[in-house]
């Protein structure tokens, strides 16, 4: 416990003091960029002999296009299946095996795509050859990539029965209705059934670039090493137009013209609960950052399980479900950022209708009571709650640090869907917001905003109160319209 406070005190004095080691405030951490355009993060942690290597790249559904949907994705299962080193699938796995490899994975999402494993640190030469292959010189071959369309298009076709998927999909179909495909990563099958190897080169040769990346190495190493490693594998890689020169226009903000209504029968909530949800777009990060900053401590603040906002709402929403699964939060992105409050219903007959119910909720969080009293009452948040909650929000960044594995995805998050810089400063940023900026935030992205008003019920409510939820508004989500590929 010593140890660990001292860790967290050294920290938390490097984050407050610039110590500037290698363009970088973080002890430790190192950056460095290859005359080809890479990025490269070194973190030095010595306390255990393992070496975290991720590469990430900032594409994903973000740079799709309606006829692109799902292949970057699909990619990512094909830099799997063999390079010019590794040449199969089962080579690529034997591969791994050699090296020791703890974890792997790979993810696609919106904003970026990432690969990663730990290996002993003293393979990271070999981990960092074996990852260089992959990302250079992919296979394509043409007959794994007709296995993987199957693969592949058997997920997509089974969000068609995931609850959470077909309601993500319809949110995201209202919220962002003029770009919808830049928000589904899985895609469209037949758009997955048409892929080629030459589909496979363009997206290679427009994203998969080093000046399009970062690579991020963290534990027992020595930077400068990894530097000279890197340059060594990573070198060649011919860089190539930016593919971000001339990005597509934002999605629009307000994401709706018009409050919407949906309601899901969901099966996978019981009878008698009700989940009701407002969402809404937030500020983009690179558009607006210092709104970024105002909306996070804002959604902190609300986290109190005995702060008035939780209170107030459960004392003026009937029937609702237990205070503290009200919430409100801000989710950050390069492109989408978005806004919800959600908390859960109790439904019987003896309450009132649902619909009226959901409202209710939506006036009293926001258009009449609780955000209202957020902009034009200073005391609304104490000003022991401010110091609290922004002490919390650094503590939890000193503790990403504690491990190379998690800083590291913290790191490439960040590199993302904002910047590293952005990353660097956000401590000191975030201390400076004031109850002015929440406020600010507040009047511009929740009460001149256009919301989502949706619920999600059991089946059998659903049934019980259709004809009010219908008479009130509310749209009934399905698989046959929550996902734009269907309803285009």
């Amino acid at each position: 416990m010593k140890r660990f406070l001292a860790t967290a005190i050294l920290l938390a004095l490097v984050l407050a003091q610039p110590a500037f080691a290698d363009g970088t405030p973080i002890a430790g951490l190192s950056r460095y960029r290859l005359d080809n355009g890479l990025e490269l993060f070194v973190l030095e942690n010595h306390q255990v002999p393992l070496a975290r290597i991720q590469i990430t790249f900032r594409c994903g559904s973000i740079t799709q296009k309606p006829e692109t949907a799902g292949l970057f994705h699909f990619y990512e299962h094909m830099l799997f299946k063999g390079n010019s080193r590794y040449r199969t699938e089962t080579e690529f796995s034997a591969a791994m095996t050699d090296l020791g490899v703890a974890e792997w994975n790979g993810g696609t999402s919106t904003e970026y795509v990432t690969y990663y494993f730990t290996v002993p640190s003293n393979k990271t030469e070999a981990g960092l050859e074996f990852w260089s292959y992959a990302m250079r010189e992919p296979l394509f071959d043409a007959g794994e990539l007709e296995v993987e369309k199957g693969v592949v298009s058997n997920e997509i076709n089974g969000y068609l029965s995931d609850p959470d998927h077909v309601y993500s999909a319809a949110m995201d179909r209202l919220l962002f209705s003029k770009y919808p495909w830049r928000r589904d990563v899985g895609g469209y099958e037949k758009i997955i059934r048409s892929a080629t190897v030459d589909t496979m080169r363009s997206i290679q040769s427009t994203y998969y670039l080093p000046n399009n990346a970062a690579l991020f190495v963290g534990g027992d190493v020595d930077p400068q090493a990894v530097f000279a490693l890197v340059n060594k594998w990573y070198g060649m890689w011919k860089r190539d137009a930016d593919p971000w020169k001339s990005p597509a226009p934002a999605h629009p903000s307000p994401g709706l013209k018009k409050t919407a209504y949906v309601v899901y029968p969901d099966e996978s909530l019981p009878k008698g609960i009700g989940y009701v949800e407002m969402r809404m777009r937030g500020p983009d990060v690179l558009a607006d950052p210092k709104a970024t900053y105002a909306a996070d401590v804002w959604g902190y603040l609300l986290q109190n399980p005995d702060g008035r906002f939780k209170s107030e709402v459960y004392d003026k929403v009937p029937a609702l479900y237990d205070k503290d699964y009200t919430a409100a939060y801000y989710y950050t992105q390069r492109d989408g950022g978005q806004i919800f409050f959600s908390t859960y219903l109790m439904i019987d007959a003896a309450n009132a209708p649902l619909a009226d119910r959901a409202k209710t909720f939506f006036r009293k969080v926001v258009r009449d009571d609780e955000v209202q009293a957020m902009v034009h009452e200073d005391s609304y948040f104490a000003s022991d709650e401010f110091g609290t909650v922004k002490q919390k929000m650094e503590d939890e960044q000193i503790l990403s640090l504690e491990t190379p594995e998690k800083f590291i995805e913290t790191l490439s998050f960040w590199w993302s869907v904002a910047s590293t810089d952005y990353f660097f400063g956000y401590v000191p940023s975030m201390k400076k917001v004031a109850p002015a900026d929440i406020a600010a935030f507040l009047d511009t992205y929740v009460l001149k905003n256009v919301e989502i008003v949706a619920l999600r019920v059991n089946p059998a409510d659903f049934t019980e109160e259709k004809d009010s939820l219908l008479a009130a508004g509310f749209t009934v989500v399905s698989p046959e319209n929550a996902f734009w590929w269907r309803v285009e």
